[in-house]
């Protein structure tokens, strides 16, 4: 015969799926419903982020590399009109 769960027990693992359920947010960035934890945006702006996002946004990007399209023209010199 199986026992009885004592009352106890079910008033704790209800009170556990309550912290559950109220640790539930929804990821700023990726907009999926998880445990999320705060991140500072920007030094002003407050969001709450998954665990795979934060990851993604605390990973140092690597140094991308040079962009020949945007180097900045020279001005060409201008003619004097004497």
């Amino acid at each position: 015969m199986t026992e009885l769960t004592p009352t106890k027990d079910w008033i704790e693992m209800r009170e556990n799926i309550q912290k559950a359920i109220g640790s539930l947010e929804i990821c700023w960035k990726c907009q999926r419903v998880s445990e999320c934890q705060k991140y500072v945006l920007g030094n002003m702006v407050i969001v709450w982020l998954c665990r795979g996002c934060l990851t993604e946004l605390e990973r140092p990007r690597p140094d991308r590399p040079a962009d020949h399209r945007h180097i900045p023209r020279r001005k060409a010199p201008a003619a004097d009109l004497h």
